[in-house]
């Protein structure tokens, strides 16, 4: 029987590129420290942390453990070294939404204040919360991801950002809902380099 320790053995990285992968595994996403993968035959992921940042699987498993609820995050099957299985959401992310067109609506947006004064309650510090790391699923249900930065102790103003900009741009009736990729990556790198403020008191 293949163990989720043959699977990651399996996968070769070249920085943040995948180079190879067992047939088992389905890539579908990648991030700064991780790649996600979709395992064959079953409603699972396997997270795999590149070489440099194996360190963080144990921290972000630890922090799935403290959530423990599958209403705003998803579950956690396994840990080890390197590695998460998490639950599979079958969905699209908020920043997906706004390439399709797909409205991000007012509930949508306290799913996910509501996920994160969760988070609060269980003495966490959400950080790191954007447009890729906020999923709609199908279910029409609203999921946040990606918890590994929730230990931090600096503020992060991300989705406060979100929000107001959500609040003022967004929901303004004439702003479209369907905005090319472009559009989208242009603003991203310029709020990042400080070039686009949406809170003024900033």
């Amino acid at each position: 029987m293949i163990t989720a320790v043959d699977l990651v053995n399996d996968i070769r990285f070249e920085g943040e590129s995948i180079v190879t992968y067992p047939d088992e595994l389905h890539p579908i996403g990648k991030g700064r420290s991780a790649a996600v993968f979709k395992l064959s035959m079953e409603n699972k992921v396997l997270k795999v942390f590149y070489p440099e940042f194996h360190h963080l699987a144990e921290q972000e498993a630890a922090i799935y453990q403290e959530l423990d609820n599958d209403v705003y995050y998803p579950k956690l099957y396994e840990a080890g070294k390197g590695y998460l299985i998490l639950e599979y959401l079958d969905g699209v992310t908020f920043y997906d939404c706004l390439i399709e067109g797909i409205e991000i609506t007012k509930e949508m947006v306290q799913n996910v204040e509501d996920a994160l004064n969760y988070a609060k309650s269980k003495g966490l510090n959400p950080s790191d919360t954007h447009l890729q790391n906020v999923m709609l699923l199908k279910t029409g249900e609203v999921r946040v991801i990606d918890v590994v930065r929730f230990r931090q102790t600096k503020e992060c103003s991300h989705w406060e950002d979100l929000k107001t900009a959500y609040q003022t741009i967004y929901c303004n009736p004439y702003f479209p809902k369907k905005i090319p990729a472009w559009v989208v990556e242009t603003v991203i790198r310029l709020y990042r380099k400080g070039i686009i403020k949406f809170n003024k008191e900033k």
